[in-house]
């Protein structure tokens, strides 16, 4: 009985420990920290391994029951826009198309911190204390390629141009008839969101950071005024996706 009782203690001190420790997936590769770690520790051990493009990098809890909610609750408002339409309706193709996206995505709630390796020992607003958890560290080169959704027609990845603004990516990508003529969101690779202007009468000229997403919102004028919230939220959620 009491060896049962020292294996059933030293069974729970593992399952503890394991519980307790910091598990941390650098670009696939696992590391584990028995105590809460600040993130400049991680970055020490990986950080000089490559050239990494900082502001596309990125740090995520798996703990994703908070996205998640946001997904459902958007695929919910996609639906009931859908619903007093016929199947064959242009718009309700559209909205069953940008709901097959939107539940495709790859999910992790994104921390609110830039990655950068300096900086997380410089500054400690930059150097948060990972607490025990799972997480997602994304470390990557310049990207080559922005990352397109909404109301397109061929929703991924297309070619990064050095220079181009908003108004010039939306030339070249086939949008839906129910796109949004006027404006796009843009989600830079830092997780910033911003509603930016491609008509002739008041296009932005704001270049477009490599790695960035780019979403092609409905067009509110066509469907219902709780539209404008509806594209916002999906902006927003494009935050915490885990691009490849």
């Amino acid at each position: 009985m009491i060896k049962r009782a020292l294996i059933f203690c030293c069974l729970l001190a593992t399952m503890s420990s394991v519980q307790a420790s910091v598990n941390v997936t650098v670009n696939g590769q696992q590391y584990r920290y028995i105590n809460p770690v600040r993130l400049s520790l991680v970055l020490h051990t990986v950080g000089k391994n490559g050239q990494w493009y900082w502001p596309a990098c990125a740090i995520y809890s798996t703990q994703t029951e908070a996205v998640e909610a946001q997904r459902q609750a958007i695929l919910q408002d996609i639906d009931a826009l859908a619903y007093a339409l016929k199947p064959t309706d242009e718009k309700a193709m559209a909205l069953s198309a940008l709901g097959r996206q939107i539940a495709s995505w790859k999910l992790a709630k994104r921390l609110p911190v830039d990655i950068h390796f300096d900086a997380a020992r410089l500054d400690a607003s930059k150097n948060p204390m990972l607490q025990p958890g799972n997480y997602i560290l994304s470390l990557r080169g310049r990207p080559q390629e922005v990352w397109v959704s909404g109301l397109v027609n061929t929703p991924g990845a297309y070619e990064y141009q050095n220079t181009m603004a908003p108004f010039e990516y939306a030339k070249g990508i086939e949008r839906r008839a129910d796109a949004d003529p006027d404006y796009v969101y843009v989600i830079s690779p830092r997780g910033e969101v911003s509603k930016q202007n491609i008509a002739y009468w008041g296009k932005s000229f704001s270049q477009v950071m490599p790695g960035s997403q780019i979403y092609v919102p409905l067009f509110s004028w066509l469907l219902s005024p709780d539209v404008d919230e509806l594209n916002r939220k999906i902006a927003e959620l494009a935050v915490h996706r885990v691009l490849p």
